[in-house]
């Protein structure tokens, strides 16, 4: 059995491509993952991906209770582990990047299973690293983000989506090329013991836990009932206690009366 544990930012060789692991929680000898690269076409949205695990690989979909609903679960004695944090830079620009991080700093994205790569991706569990982030942004060596592709919208609406990616210094240009500069820091999330659709304005009144993986958020709805919003993409990290979103989505109550507001599964989420 396969005992190296991974997490939000691995990768693996499974089933002909490439998946990519998602969150903290795994079951004993198996990664939640989604495929990312399947016969030589890349799967840039959650929901294209699930897809395509139903049609071709409706065998690894299984209820975890960890996440409250069917996920893939990828066998990892049958999948080949990619550890960012085995790969070097592989051009200057990223290898220049990474030098500016004391600590190690992995390679995540298409830059770690691909001869090509229009952007740059880093994985980090080191919450220093926010430091210098900022501080390459207040030099003005990174910037924010001028543009964005329209294949990597999904959930957000494309205003509320490029407002927050260009406040973001997790995610900016550096020497021209953009980059991704992921955190994670795994914690343990209770069972989910129910469910309900959920639809509605929630107003953020903390930022618990806003830059690494995964961000939580305390929030209230517009019942006065505090809940709390958690995701592991980057998208919704770095929002502030100021902010209002409407989301449309599901609402999981875990045990210790946890209510969790995953944004990860949200159908519609804008900011407003």
């Amino acid at each position: 059995m396969v005992k190296q544990r991974v997490f939000e930012g691995f990768l693996l060789k499974f089933g002909g491509g490439i998946w990519v692991v998602k969150g903290c929680d795994h079951p004993e000898g198996y990664a939640v993952a989604i495929p990312r690269l399947i016969g030589g076409v890349k799967l840039k949205r959650v929901k294209e991906a699930i897809e395509v695990v139903r049609k071709r690989f409706p065998n690894v979909l299984k209820y975890y209770d960890k996440v409250g609903f069917q996920v893939p679960l990828v066998p990892l004695d049958e999948s080949e582990i990619i550890n960012p944090f085995k790969i070097e830079p592989r051009d200057n620009v990223s290898a220049k990047f990474s030098s500016f991080f004391q600590n190690n700093v992995g390679i995540t994205g298409s830059m770690a299973y691909s001869n090509s790569w229009r952007d740059m991706d880093f994985l980090s569990t080191d919450l220093k690293h926010l430091q210098t982030l900022r501080r390459l942004r207040e030099e003005g060596i990174t910037k924010p983000l001028s543009s964005y592709y329209q294949e990597e919208v999904e959930t957000l609406d494309s205003k509320s989506f490029f407002t927050l990616k260009r406040r973001r210094v997790s995610e900016g240009t550096f020497m021209n090329v953009d980059y991704t500069f992921k955190i994670v820091e795994c914690i343990n999330f209770s069972p989910v013991i129910g469910s309900s659709k959920f639809e509605g304005k929630v107003n953020i009144i903390e930022s618990i836990k806003s830059v690494s993986l995964p961000v939580i958020y305390k929030g209230i709805d517009e019942h006065g009932i505090e809940i709390f919003l958690t995701s592991f993409r980057t998208r919704f990290t770095e929002m502030d206690s100021r902010t209002s979103l409407y989301v449309k989505g599901y609402l999981f109550r875990r045990e210790g009366n946890f209510l969790d507001l995953d944004l990860d599964v949200a159908e519609t989420v804008t900011l407003l």
